[in-house]
């Protein structure tokens, strides 16, 4: 079978969403098909996979290009290119990961748009600017929700990470539910590759970590509400936070430093930037507890978090919320504990319970549950999807 996979955000970007698309065309040549990734024109090329850098991340642009291309199937591994099953009869599956059902970063441009800023725009006073842009972002945002809508009528299967993003999916686009499958993401090997320790907590300080990208738009993870719970607990327990990313954009990263300082955490918080796959395996493995407490928005939502599956398969247990697709797979008190909601207060005390020992974990366990996630299952069970709908 020759796999079209559209990925516009992928490695080297670095994000859980890049990984997915990556490990997934990994994955499924790897069980005997022809896999063609279509990416911007820095996307990261693999032995398992033919790479075409040809992404200009504007429809208009795009669709011509990727129909260039023949295909048994196309799979968009994100929600923004499903117009493109308005221009083929080849099957087209998508993966919608959280937001990016409602995000619309890859769309059709107004026409004018361009001559109004080149000839017009740029002659008015900044707010007028602003308030013109804002309402051509309006205009353009519902003609692509129109366009997204007519393409899910033609789109074979909408695949969601999470049952949290198939109901998101569903409360957006009402009329696709009946064509929704939720596969999760998968996890790399390597994270199973090291022994596990018989027992997480060694003497000294608790050791907690988190990964993630420290980006304005990635508030939801929720990083400084962490970081005002540890500002609670500092005064009753040991502890040493570590939080590990690889991309930062905007002042979110300056404002949790300036929060570690208000706190007076210099001493037991550590920000660190992007670690080589060895280097992070054992940042894991070195750790005694996962903590990444999102909360959801209207339009930004952690879909599922592949960081989990990560921290579990390298015998970590896990601290989140249930404001997400974490839901689906995390169980309290088996591979890892909910906070109540995503506040400092009901943090701090989720962080009590491992703290003082009210819940244990044994890591071999923590590893399988991961197990089931490996890229070749999930793989497999994209391809069983590919095959149901494609004889229908």
């Amino acid at each position: 079978m020759r796999i079209g996979l559209i990925a516009p955000v992928f490695l080297p970007l670095i994000s859980g969403a890049s990984f997915y698309c990556y490990e997934l065309a990994r994955a499924l040549a790897a069980l005997g098909h022809e896999v063609h990734v279509f990416t911007p024109k820095d996307g990261q090329a693999d032995a398992g996979y033919t790479l075409h850098p040809i992404l200009k991340c504007q429809l208009p642009d795009d669709i011509e290009p990727l129909l260039n291309h023949d295909m048994d199937i196309w799979h968009s591994l994100y929600f923004v290119y499903a117009p493109l099953a308005l221009h083929t009869d080849k099957p087209v599956f998508i993966t919608v990961h959280g937001d990016d059902a409602f995000s619309f970063f890859v769309r059709y441009r107004l026409p004018l748009r361009r001559g109004l800023t080149q000839t017009l725009l740029w002659r008015l006073p900044p707010k007028l600017q602003a308030t013109i842009n804002q309402w051509l972002n309006r205009i353009e945002r519902i003609y692509d929700q129109g366009l997204a809508n007519r393409a899910l009528a033609k789109i074979r299967q909408i695949v969601t990470v999470s049952s949290f993003t198939q109901a998101r999916v569903e409360n957006g686009y009402s009329h696709a539910s009946d064509h929704i499958t939720v596969i999760p993401p998968g996890i790399a090997p390597m994270y199973f590759d090291l022994p596990l320790t018989a027992a997480k907590h060694r003497p000294g300080p608790f050791k907690l970590l988190t990964v993630t990208r420290l980006d304005d738009g990635y508030r939801i993870k929720n990083v400084h509400g962490v970081i005002a719970a540890l500002g609670l607990l500092k005064q009753d327990y040991d502890f040493h936070y570590t939080i590990i990313s690889g991309t930062v954009l905007g002042n979110y990263r300056s404002e949790l430093e300036q929060q570690v300082k208000d706190l007076e955490l210099q001493d037991r918080v550590t920000f660190t930037g992007r670690l080589s796959d060895a280097e992070l395996v054992s940042q894991y493995q070195d750790s005694d507890l996962f903590v990444l407490a999102s909360y959801a928005e209207p339009g930004n939502f952690e879909g599922f978090g592949i960081v989990f599956l990560e921290a579990n398969a390298s015998g970590v247990p896990v601290l989140t919320t249930r404001s997400g697709g974490m839901a689906d797979y995390v169980i309290d008190g088996e591979n890892g504990l909910y906070a109540d909601d995503p506040s400092a207060e009901a943090i701090s005390r989720a962080l009590r319970r491992f703290f003082d020992g009210d819940v244990s974990f044994n890591p071999a366990i923590l590893r399988g549950f991961a197990e089931p996630y490996r890229w070749h299952n999930i793989a497999a069970r994209m391809l069983a999807m590919y095959q149901t709908h494609c004889q229908t």
